[in-house]
């Protein structure tokens, strides 16, 4: 049997192998990050014998309160300027159905609001942050065209830091800047979550635990190797 004929039946193995753990793997729990269901569920990394758990976060609504004064504003504009400035209504009939007839009413100007509101949307929902037993990870563009999905290992984490500004604070939201070991630079940004002193916590708790583990396990590799020899 040749070389590259016994390669393909030991990837063929591997991957059979890797099938059947991904088939009997427990499902992964998602869970909110709130403080609540984190103090309720506990470490993703202590966890990660039993059913393993994902915490993921949003940035809030109160990440833009500014943009939802200006929603509104644009709101009572749009329907104060369409009743004093009729030309800016598209009025018209659709179409009649029977002795019914249908009419169209469509101001023009309520397209700004709703510029405004997808604006919103896309802030709020386009990027997705995620904790679990193997790091943290970010999807950044869930609903743009580029989509961007940096991850940290717990061991490869470097530093941890809350970023917020005084009107944040009040808010209670801010930023969290994790960095990475190997380029000591900001590798992912969680803008705009809620409460990020607790974050900061939960992730430098999860690094702390999961460097421990590593440490216990090479200690007992070590001693193992001691006592082989």
């Amino acid at each position: 049997m040749s070389n590259n004929e016994f390669d393909d039946i030991r990837f063929d193995d591997q991957e059979e192998a890797f099938d059947l753990d991904a088939e009997h793997a427990p499902p992964v729990r998602e869970i909110y990050g709130t403080p609540s269901n984190i103090q309720e569920n506990g470490s993703p990394v202590a966890r990660s014998g039993e059913q393993p758990i994902r915490y993921y976060f949003y940035p809030t609504w109160r990440s833009q309160l500014l943009n939802l004064c200006a929603f509104v504003v644009l709101c009572v504009l749009a329907v104060v300027v369409s009743w004093y400035v009729p030309v800016l209504v598209v009025a018209g009939s659709l179409f009649s159905l029977g002795d019914t007839t249908y009419y169209l009413h469509l101001p023009i100007l309520v397209l700004l609001p709703g510029a405004m509101l997808g604006k919103i949307l896309i802030h709020i929902y386009d990027a997705k942050f995620i904790i679990d037993e193997r790091g943290v990870e970010a999807q950044i563009g869930l609903v743009s065209l580029n989509l961007r999905q940096p991850r940290l290992r717990w061991e490869d984490i470097r530093g941890v830091e809350p970023n917020q500004t005084i009107w944040e604070r009040l808010l209670g939201i801010g930023s969290v800047l994790i960095g990475s070991a190997m380029t000591q630079d900001v590798e992912i940004v969680m803008s705009g979550v809620a409460n990020p002193r607790a974050v900061q916590l939960l992730i430098n708790s999860e690094r702390d635990r999961r460097l421990r583990e590593l440490s216990a396990n090479n200690h007992v590799h070590v001693r193992q190797a001691m006592l082989s020899d």
